[in-house]
């Protein structure tokens, strides 16, 4: 077990344990640590605990010492020097013509060194710019490239939610994303719809993934036949969230039903058995969704899948049926 503060940095999203020493430290408590960068200016997240030693990765470092009204004050500077040093750099990109989007300045707090943050869609070869940089701003100089997820955590922003960004604020890496979380959750699969502030699909999209999942295997799917307490339908539409399922019944109603109903009549009556003299298996039954209908065929006016409605069109004829009606 090690005895150890939570403290947070430039990221929100991002912790770390710190060896408190001697020092009193409470919630929100500014403080001067050196980080695997070099020396910050942090906050301590939750108070000084005891840790597994499992659930700490990587180093432990001590806080150096509380932060001073001094050291806040230079820290406010250094955000305006910031400022002026992404604009700088800004402007020799654009002198250098060099294919790069210039996102963030980062300084540490004894301004020993500055991370200049730039989005390209290639490596670029910025020595020369480095040099340039390097004299005009008179401190060590760190470039820095990263992807679009990564710019826009940098960056910060809302989401289309309306909330700061999931990457600024809580997350401490990006997972993975794909269009398979989409389609399980029956979104639109409009770039626009489904797409975060970076361009790339919302991280968001990942949350309720297991929920989505667990409850295809709790509901019926769509087409599929069901019974209900006004007879044998098919699915038309299932809202997984309120479990409530649209059934088309056999005479064209449509009613909505929820799945603890149909959950409970599955559970009365057994699965629901497909309809054995429907169209579909050569028979004249047109009912929903393959009948939904739990007679086992020839269900009649009772069964509520319309088996005795005469079937349209031509019936097609296999050829064992034309050589012996011939």
């Amino acid at each position: 077990m090690a005895y150890v503060a939570k403290c947070t940095f430039r990221e929100p999203a991002k912790s770390y344990y710190l060896d408190p020493g001697d020092l009193e430290l409470h919630v929100n408590t500014p403080i001067i640590a050196e980080t695997a960068r070099g020396l910050e200016l942090g906050r301590v997240q939750f108070l000084p605990r005891e840790v597994d030693d499992g659930s700490i990765v990587g180093p432990v470092r001590p806080i150096a010492r509380l932060a001073t009204e001094e050291d806040i004050a230079r820290d406010a500077a250094n955000r305006e020097w910031e400022e002026e040093s992404l604009r700088i750099f800004r402007e020799r990109v654009l002198s250098h013509g060099l294919p790069m989007k210039p996102i963030k300045a980062e300084v540490l707090h004894d301004r020993d060194k500055i991370w200049l943050y730039y989005e390209a869609e290639s490596r670029v070869d910025f020595r020369e710019l480095l040099k340039d940089l390097a004299r005009q701003l008179r401190i060590r100089v760190q470039l820095q490239q990263v992807g679009a997820r990564d710019a826009a955590k940098l960056l910060g922003g809302c989401g289309p939610c309306g909330r700061p960004l999931c990457c600024t604020t809580f997350l401490p890496s990006t997972p993975p994303v794909t269009l398979k979380f989409a389609r399980e959750q029956n979104l639109s699969l409009t770039p626009s719809k489904i797409s975060g502030a970076c361009g790339r699909l919302m991280c968001c999209l990942r949350y309720e993934t297991e929920f989505y999942r667990d409850q295809s295997t709790r509901l019926p799917s769509p087409d599929s036949p069901v019974d209900t307490p006004a007879g044998p339908g098919h699915v038309v539409e299932v809202n997984p969230v309120s479990e409530q399922i649209v059934v088309r019944l056999g005479d064209n109603r449509r009613i909505t039903v929820s799945g603890d109903d149909l959950r409970a009549l599955r559970t009365e009556r057994g699965p629901v058995r497909e309809c054995k003299n429907h169209i579909r298996h050569g028979g004249s039954c047109q009912g929903a969704a393959g009948g939904g209908c739990n007679s086992g065929g020839g269900c009649g006016k009772d069964g509520g899948c319309g088996c005795t409605m005469p079937r349209k069109g031509k019936v097609r004829l296999d050829a064992a049926q034309l050589a012996a009606g011939g």
